[in-house]
């Protein structure tokens, strides 16, 4: 497989794992099949069939244990075993490492991904990541139109603003030209969720990685930057699970992996 060709597959796995991430398991059921397909030596691909299963392993399943072997048996390096099993956690005991060397029997039965649900149509892995996150924004779009109807367009164009479609709104507004008036805040409330300042974000820029359950200044420059992204969220300085959905939804949209940590790429990527 050549350079381009691992870059593609590379950025197809993690599409399908962050739709796995968000519960979308019927999308991430279509593209982890295919890649199944078009690569099934590498690990990332069982490891997804099995969290497939199990819906992120967080209910019994008994295909999940062959899935997870054969993933095992595909990891090449300690790093790439070591997060195969950091990721399976206490779910299933994995064999010991195989130094990468597989056995003929070893080596996966394709055919017998059939007997999970089939795929109609032939599609490149490409393609069935572009057709899951189409599915997903469809599902959104209909939830914005039943906003639409029932609550009104203002709130609808702050719902859409934060996850980002802001073209539906911008035609929905296009003919009225009707700007929404700015959310009256409380004199109390502090750091509201606004949009930052022209000037630049007051906090300084975290040097290390920062994973939900943090706090202090570091959270605060990843909100302030979410914010400025175009995400709902409160300057609070805590990394709480609003915050980590927000990150987590930022980093599918730059086709990163929807992991909800803001190491060195997802920060490079906040700043820009």
């Amino acid at each position: 497989m050549d350079r381009d060709n691992r870059e593609g597959m590379e950025q197809a796995i993690r599409g399908a794992e962050g739709l796995l991430e968000l519960g979308l398991f019927t999308e991430a059921e279509a593209v982890f099949r295919q890649l199944a397909q078009e690569a099934p030596e590498h690990y990332r691909v069982w490891l997804g069939l099995a969290r497939l299963r199990s819906r992120n392993f967080t209910q019994p399943d008994p295909n999940a244990q062959g899935l997870l072997e054969r993933a095992a048996s595909f990891a090449m390096t300690v790093d790439e075993y070591n997060d195969l099993k950091a990721t399976v956690g206490s779910y299933a005991q994995l064999p010991p490492f195989a130094h990468g060397e597989q056995a003929p029997d070893r080596m996966p039965d394709v055919e017998q991904l059939e007997k999970l649900h089939p795929i109609s149509v032939p599609m490149s892995s490409q393609e069935a990541v572009l057709e899951a996150r189409e599915a997903a924004r469809l599902k959104y779009l209909k939830c914005l139109l039943l906003i639409v109807v029932v609550i009104g367009l203002p709130t609808a164009f702050i719902v859409s603003c934060s996850n980002g479609v802001n073209p539906i709104t911008n035609a929905l507004l296009s003919d009225s030209q009707q700007e929404v008036p700015p959310p009256t805040t409380h004199p109390a409330t502090t750091e509201a969720a606004t949009e930052p300042e022209p000037e630049g974000c007051p906090y300084a820029e975290p040097t290390d990685t920062v994973k939900p359950g943090a706090e202090g200044e570091d959270v605060k420059w990843i909100q302030w930057q979410l914010v400025r992204q175009g995400a709902e969220l409160e300057i609070t300085g805590a990394f709480d699970e609003d915050t980590r959905q927000a990150v987590q939804a930022f980093q599918i949209d730059r086709d990163m992996k929807a992991d909800g940590i803001v190491g060195e790429e997802t920060r490079e990527k906040l700043g820009e």
